[in-house]
Parts: C-alpha cells; sequence; structure tokens
C-alpha cells in the first residue's frame, strides 16, 4: 500500500481541534435533551401557567431561549479558545491553530 503523502503531525488532532469537538458534541447531548426530554413529557406537564398549558411555554419560549443561551456559551468559549491560540502562535507556541487570514492564504484565491 503507497504511503500517505500526510506528515503526521497534519493529520493528528490539535488539543485546539479536540476541545473544539469535545465542546460541539457536548453542546449537542444539551441541545437534544431540551428538545426532546420536554416532548417527552409534555403529556405529564398539564398545570396552567399564567393561562396557558406549561408545556406551551415551554415549546414557545423555553426551548428557543435555551438554544440561544447554547449558541452564547459556544461563541464565548470559541473566543477564548481562539484568544488563547493566537496567544501561545504569537509567543512561538505551536497550538494547532491557523492565527494567518484569509486573505493570505493561497488555496482562498487572494481574499477575493
Amino acid at each position: 500500500m503507497p504511503k500517505s503523502r500526510a506528515s503526521p503531525s497534519e493529520s493528528a488532532p490539535t488539543p485546539y481541534w479536540r476541545r473544539n469537538l469535545r465542546l460541539i458534541a457536548l453542546l449537542l447531548v444539551v441541545w437534544a435533551a431540551l428538545t426532546f426530554v420536554p416532548a417527552f413529557f409534555a403529556r405529564s406537564l398539564t398545570f396552567n401557567f399564567i393561562g396557558w398549558p406549561f408545556a406551551f411555554w415551554m415549546a414557545a419560549y423555553g426551548a428557543p431561549l435555551a438554544y440561544l443561551i447554547i449558541i452564547a456559551i459556544y461563541a464565548r468559549t470559541m473566543n477564548r479558545a481562539d484568544e488563547r491560540a493566537e496567544a501561545g502562535a504569537e509567543a512561538g507556541f505551536d497550538p494547532g491553530f491557523d492565527t494567518r487570514r484569509d486573505e493570505q492564504r493561497p488555496d482562498n484565491g487572494g481574499g477575493r
């Protein structure tokens, strides 16, 4: 079998990307729980909340608000991770994060 052209260091996931994937997996589990658990128990949530069934409030306000919170958590966590990776790259540590801008990359057509 022919050898791969990629060096092992290029194909191995870096700590930055491993952490990113763990965060995504965790937030997907939270998203799935927030989506399917209230729907599963909706029939037992029969009490009224401000004149409407509580299940309605969970679906109409609770889930979308929780989704926005998930997005905010991901954005804040990734911004912090990007800042740490850029600071490490400036200090000479290779965090596995490419700090070059898109317009400097040759595969992007010069940023156009």
